[in-house]
């Protein structure tokens, strides 16, 4: 394995020699790859299980739903203190392994708990004949809709094990991208999250496969149960245990960075104009593009008929494809524009969704096939999105922070990710009638109506709306890495800026946080948080017409 400072042995050809994983400048070990793998796995995997579990077996409302996928990206948002930590506080003299051990044994002991963990009936009965949901009569258990609090913590807390795991592998993988030779640049980087993703198809497969139940939302008669997927992923967690203390190699260290120093250095590229743009699209691109109708997942569930098998092979086309993009980027346009590229996949993205989206709201096709087209080119930009933040960290990092500096970046996108969730549950929480309501999609309660139909499309039209307006954020990115290079050695430098990113970060934060687990708890009837009112009156107004 190339270490940190070292040439490649390849030459200056930068022919590819031997195995996919082996880049022609040197990349890490396939064991040090396998961590990326088994972070695709968990990262891809307790997602994919929730639209079966919770939005089919406990039956929460969408903005619910949607606020319990928001947290458990929320644990990304810590990752600048874990990266400070991975720098200055070695154990051993070794900064990165330890830290990937102590984060993968946290993720198995959640993953091994929400196997413990016995779920509620679920909320809506079973037909014996036909083993689908009677959806027509009333629900058999009307408090399993509030059971998803303790799950979702759970797999927080798994989240929060292999993020740690992920900044320590971060750590290492900046230092490879900086030895790196100038016409590869980006390789190590492309290569490491071609691996995530192929965690990720992993992971969507097995879901797709093994969770595909009629409780879930599935067609076979016999599946695995949630709590049984969650042991597979406990045992994949497991064994990163062992691999991330005996096969990773990383040098130890002949001195450790102060905190004082290491603050110094930190709190001096934070006050960099060139770091403060960075932050502003970090944090306002995702903000912006990703505010969306809390429509979705229920006209995917009611209006679409989408199944938990054909969902899971949509996300694995979309992986695949999300890892095609990864290596087209990796292998043809390192040198492209990145304003360029993101600016291509955004109005694409908006171009191409809206035929998939706005049809089946209106009625003009209701086919769970034609609506999944949709999973295929969503994930394009977010591929776009990724390597493009990862060559910005690589041209910002000094030698001795790379984790923190990777870290916080990572932090300002994610917090920019979960704000979009909030603003959506309040935005399109004032449409009527509620678009997160079930009943107002299922026509043997009353809903489905044209009127409702308009409404749907209307919050989809705001959602592209806000897509577009996220091009405007395009100027605070550098154009390539040699306008970033100019901007970090030539910008201002003031502690207005330092300030600024500091309180950008805490109030986002604390927003998307509050709001998110607002609509776990009692206070989620709240409008405030997306709901309808606490009201007896206003939780009856849930299957009117228009």
């Amino acid at each position: 394995m190339l270490k940190h400072g070292e040439r490649s042995r390849g030459g200056a050809s930068g022919r590819r020699r031997g195995p996919l994983w082996a880049a022609p400048a040197g990349t890490p070990s396939v064991w040090y790859l396998a961590q990326y793998f088994a972070v695709g796995v968990v990262y891809g995997g307790l997602p994919a299980t929730t639209y079966g579990f919770l939005l089919g077996y406990l039956n929460v409302p969408s903005y619910v739903y949607s606020a319990c996928q928001t947290m458990l990206t929320l644990p990304w948002n810590l990752k600048f203190l874990f990266g400070a930590l991975n720098d200055c506080v070695p154990i051993c003299g070794l900064r990165r392994k330890p830290y990937m051990a102590a984060g993968w044994a946290l993720c198995t002991a959640m993953l091994f708990l929400l196997f413990l963990w016995r779920p509620p009936p679920s909320y809506y009965c079973l037909d014996p004949a036909t083993r689908e949901y009677l959806l027509d009569e009333p629900p058999c258990n009307p408090e399993s809709a509030k059971a998803g609090v303790v799950p979702t913590l759970l797999m927080m807390g798994a989240c929060l094990g292999y993020v740690i795991a992920d900044v320590a592998a971060d750590g290492l993988t900046v230092q490879y991208a900086r030895a790196e030779p100038e016409h590869r640049k980006g390789y190590v980087q492309s290569t490491a999250y071609l691996w995530r993703s192929v965690g990720q198809v992993f992971a969507s497969s097995l879901v797709g496969l093994g969770m595909n139940g009629p409780e879930y939302l599935g067609s076979f008669a016999y599946s695995l149960s949630f709590n049984q997927v969650c042991l597979v992923f406990a045992a994949i967690s497991c064994a990163m245990v062992p691999v991330s203390l005996s096969c990773i190699d990383e040098p130890r260290l002949a001195s450790r960075v102060s905190f004082a120093e290491y603050r110094r250095a930190t709190w001096e590229l934070m006050r960099s104009r060139a770091f403060f743009c960075i932050v502003l699209w970090q944090f306002f691109n995702p903000a912006i593009q990703y505010v969306n109708s809390t429509a979705y997942p229920l006209v995917q569930r009611y209006w679409a008929g989408v199944e938990v098998l054909q969902n899971q092979v949509s996300v694995v086309a979309a992986y695949a494809l999300f890892t095609l993009t990864l290596w087209v980027v990796r292998e043809r346009l390192l040198a492209t524009s990145w304003r360029l590229m993101l600016g291509t996949t955004t109005l694409c993205l908006a171009a191409m969704d809206a035929p998939f989206s706005l049809l089946t709201a209106l009625g003009v096709v209701r086919n769970q096939y034609f609506y999944l087209g949709e999973n295929l080119i969503t994930y394009i930009p977010g591929a776009v999105f990724l390597v493009v933040s990862c060559f910005v960290v690589a041209e910002l990092a000094a030698s001795d922070n790379e984790g923190l500096v990777y870290g916080l970046i990572s932090t300002i996108s994610n917090c920019g990710k979960g704000v979009p969730t909030a603003v959506s549950n309040q935005l399109f929480g004032a449409f009527y009638p509620a678009l997160s309501n079930s009943p107002n999609y299922n026509p043997g309660q009353g809903g489905d109506q044209p009127c409702f139909r308009r409404v749907v499309a209307y919050s989809f039209l705001v959602g592209y709306g806000f897509a577009l307006a996220s091009l405007l954020t395009m100027p605070l990115m550098p154009d390539q890495r040699a306008e970033a290079r100019h901007r970090m050695a030539t910008w201002p430098r003031s502690t207005a800026y330092a300030v600024a990113t500091v309180v950008l970060l805490v109030v986002g934060l604390c927003y998307s946080v509050t709001t998110n687990v607002m609509a776990l708890t009692p206070l989620a009837c709240l409008r405030f948080v997306g709901g309808q009112g606490c009201t007896q009156a206003e939780e009856a107004n849930v299957a009117e017409t228009c």
